[in-house]
């Protein structure tokens, strides 16, 4: 009898899981047809070693699958084919998964956001003139300070296009602000009037944003701002950075995709692996 009320208790737990599954309660009945073939197709690239909907089925169920399986429905949503969710998930897994020697950074005086003693470190490679750059940089920015406040610390490290018209401009303005103690203002001030950049408004955007005039005038052509400017290029070509934005979560360079519930979700996972935190329950030894 005790086994029977066991069985019937977990078969009733998991229906109510999948009936409050977050993004998957919202699938229309072609959407849920093509989520139960990716979960029966997909394995997990850590802590079970079955098919995403075994995997789900076994107690307790660790947090990536749960994690995985919230993922394949928030792109269904979207109107994703199960080919592009495929492809997805095989990004984050290279993403996610320790491998190889990281990267190496100097972060001395590069700007950060968020707490130093954060175990999650993202370094971001970005572009005054890079339009995809202009939303990711203030998303990172916002989960650092908001909702991954104690976990995520960010390091920006500029790194200019060359075809893009205006970027050494805008890089050299990037470091002169950090010179001067105002990165973040700056460049969110920087980044939300993207659409109406043009090299003359750095200096107007800099004293906007609490900066003197002419003390920002003078680094943005001080040589050492130049070097500054250079050496975190050169960084990023050793690190086989060749686009913007490029991220590197704990050294490891990031594939996968970049919205904010994404971003959100795989570095909340990076803080669940560094810290043991991979089932639903108290930290593993």
């Amino acid at each position: 009898m005790y086994k029977r009320m066991m069985v019937v208790l977990l078969a009733v737990t998991f229906a109510a899981e999948l009936a409050h599954a977050g993004p998957c309660a919202a699938l229309n009945a072609a959407q849920k047809k093509k989520s139960a073939a990716l979960l029966r197709a997909t394995h997990a690239y850590a802590c079970c070693d079955k098919t995403l909907d075994r995997c789900l089925k076994q107690r307790p169920v660790c947090k990536l699958v749960k994690r995985l399986r919230d993922a394949i429905c928030r792109h269904l949503r979207k109107g994703w084919s199960p080919k592009r969710v495929r492809d997805a998930l095989r990004r984050r897994a290279r993403s996610m998964t320790p491998m190889g020697k990281p990267a190496r950074f100097a972060l001395a005086g590069a700007p950060r956001a968020g707490q130093a003693s954060a175990k999650v470190t993202v370094v971001v490679y970005a572009c005054a003139r890079c339009p995809f750059c202009s939303k990711v940089v203030p998303r990172l920015h916002h989960l650092a300070t908001g909702a991954l406040k104690g976990k995520l610390k960010l390091y920006f490290r500029p790194f200019p296009i060359k075809s893009h018209p205006g970027a050494l401009e805008g890089g050299l303005a990037m470091v002169a602000a950090a010179r001067l103690g105002r990165f973040w203002p700056f460049i969110k001030k920087l980044y939300a009037a993207y659409d109406s950049f043009a090299v003359a408004k750095l200096v107007p955007w800099a004293a906007a944003v609490g900066l003197d005039r002419a003390r920002f005038r003078r680094l943005m052509v001080d040589r050492a701002t130049r070097a500054r400017l250079v050496a975190s290029k050169k960084e990023g070509l050793r690190n086989r950075v060749n686009a913007t934005p490029t991220l590197f979560i704990n050294g490891r360079k990031y594939y996968g995709e970049m919205d904010r519930a994404t971003l959100l979700d795989v570095l909340d996972e990076e803080h669940d692996r560094v810290t043991k935190r991979k089932t639903c329950g108290p930290a593993l030894p």
